[in-house]
This record gives structure tokens, C-alpha cells and sequence, in this order.
């Protein structure tokens, strides 16, 4: 009997794609004005954020930022790898831990120190993509205004952006986790 395997994993394919053209098509879309207004809000909140992020960063520890920035040119992936670590089972494991009183404990101030490494390694995926728009590897401040601008675009994809935001902060969430554990062996 020949395997259905394939077939299920296509039919399941599609059947996700036809649930999120529902959801888009149910959504509210208002007027066009509205619609520009919003658009325009998110681009600009993400954009501010982003910059300041980004420019707060290289200009308190600019040999930090630089140091980061190498260990993502060399090798991405592992960074990545350990951002999706970081990003998803740390906040998982830190969960499941605080169920028992000790844990609770533990886990509030593990939480608050991994928002934190989650704003720097944001801040480093501003930076990082930057200076890969401009070619350069040393970030300046048009390199920072570019990332800025990249990811905030990026996130005004419907249904995609926030997943493709989300994918690219991994990659500065993993080299401060990474350096963040080296430093602590």
C-alpha cells in the first residue's frame, strides 16, 4: 500500500494557506485613509523603535556592537540556532519551572533578564542588517537608519511580517545568548 504521508503533509499545506486567506479576508480593512494611517502609525512606531534601539547600542558599547556583529559575519547560523534556543525554550523551560514555588522565583527575574537580551539582540539585528545593506562591517549611523527601516517594512506584511521580524531577531537574540554563555563558563 503506497504511503499517504506526502499527500497529508500537501492537503495540510493547504489547508494552512486557505485558513490564513480567511483570516486576512475577514479582517476589517476600513477606508482606504484609515488603512494608509495605520500602515503609516506601525512603520513609523517600528522605525523609531528600531533606531533608537539600534543607536543606543552602538553608541554605549560600540566595541560590544562590533564584536557581535563579526561572530554574526563569520557563522549565522549558529547564532540563529542559539537564537531560536534563547527565543523559545528558555521562555518554555523558565514556564514549566515556575510552576513549583522555587521556581517562580527563579523565573520572574529569568524572564525580566531575557527581555533585556532580547532588546540587545534586536538592537544587534538593526545594526547587523544594516551593514548588510550597505556592504560595510563596520555599523555607522546609515547603516542603523537602514536596518531600521528594513525590519520596520518587513513588518507591515500581513500575516508574514511579524514571522520574518520574528526569524531575523533570532539571529541577535543567538550571538548575545552565545556570548552571554561564554562568558559565564
Amino acid at each position: 500500500m503506497p504511503s499517504t504521508r506526502l499527500l497529508a503533509l500537501v492537503a495540510s499545506a493547504i489547508a494552512t494557506c486557505s485558513f490564513a486567506g480567511v483570516a486576512v479576508a475577514q479582517a476589517p480593512m476600513g477606508s482606504e485613509t484609515e488603512l494608509v494611517v495605520r500602515f503609516g502609525v506601525q512603520f513609523g512606531v517600528a522605525f523609531v523603535l528600531n533606531l533608537i534601539l539600534g543607536g543606543a547600542v552602538l553608541g554605549i558599547a560600540p566595541d560590544y556592537t562590533r564584536r557581535m556583529l563579526a561572530g554574526l559575519q563569520d557563522d549565522p547560523v549558529e547564532p540563529f540556532l542559539w537564537g531560536l534556543l534563547a527565543g523559545i525554550a528558555v521562555p518554555i523551560g523558565l514556564v514549566l519551572l515556575a510552576i513549583t514555588i522555587i521556581g517562580l522565583i527563579i523565573t520572574i527575574p529569568g524572564l525580566l533578564a531575557l527581555f533585556v537580551v532580547g532588546l540587545v539582540g534586536n538592537a544587534i539585528t538593526v545594526c547587523w542588517l544594516g551593514t548588510l545593506l550597505r556592504g560595510r562591517e563596520v555599523p555607522d549611523g546609515l547603516s542603523i537608519v537602514a536596518g531600521a527601516f528594513v525590519l520596520a517594512a518587513v513588518g507591515l506584511i500581513p500575516l508574514l511580517g511579524g514571522l520574518l521580524t520574528t526569524l531575523a531577531s533570532f539571529f541577535g537574540l543567538g550571538v548575545v545568548a552565545e556570548d552571554l554563555y561564554a562568558s559565564w563558563q
